[in-house]
């Protein structure tokens, strides 16, 4: 019988059609009985399920966030800054005069801080990349010699 004369079979017949007699009675003798030992099993194993829930709620409530975690732990990309910060401003601080051809230095400083801006977006989406961070880095560092070629600086006095 293929699809179509199963379908057709179908439609014929009565939608009307009761059975003979009741099943449900042959149905219930074919069950198995059910062990009254069995159901404390049960709810004991509710129980634990319901302590086990509360168990991992109550240790959701009490732990930081990933959120709280990582403002308490500075990143890699965090203390970069922080240091090239300290060195940058301690440069500039020393600048006495502009070195004979690097009129334009303050332009160069902003294209550097432009790529630096670019670099620290990127660490945005992936924190904990290397080569991102190594490039962060690599930047800072250029910016900080550049500082030191197109100026003149004072030597920082001790007393």
């Amino acid at each position: 019988m293929n699809e179509q004369q199963l379908d057709d079979a179908i439609r014929a017949l009565t939608p009307d059609l009761q059975p003979q007699r009741e099943l449900w009675p042959d149905i219930a003798d074919r069950l198995p009985a059910r062990a009254t030992a069995k159901a404390p099993l049960g709810y004991w194993a509710s129980a634990a399920a319901a302590v086990l829930m509360g168990l991992i709620g109550w240790q959701l409530a009490i732990l930081p966030t990933p959120a709280q975690r990582s403002a308490a732990m500075p990143t890699a990309e965090l203390m970069l800054l922080q240091v090239y910060e300290q060195q940058k401003a301690q440069q500039l601080s020393q600048v006495a005069a502009v070195a004979e051809g690097f009129d334009n230095w303050q332009q160069q400083l902003q294209i550097w801080e432009q790529a630096i801006a670019q670099v620290r977006r990127a660490l945005q989406f992936y924190p904990d990349e290397p080569q991102l961070l190594a490039q962060l880095q690599s930047l800072y560092q250029q910016q900080l010699s550049f500082i030191q070629q197109a100026t003149l600086q004072q030597p920082l006095i001790v007393s």
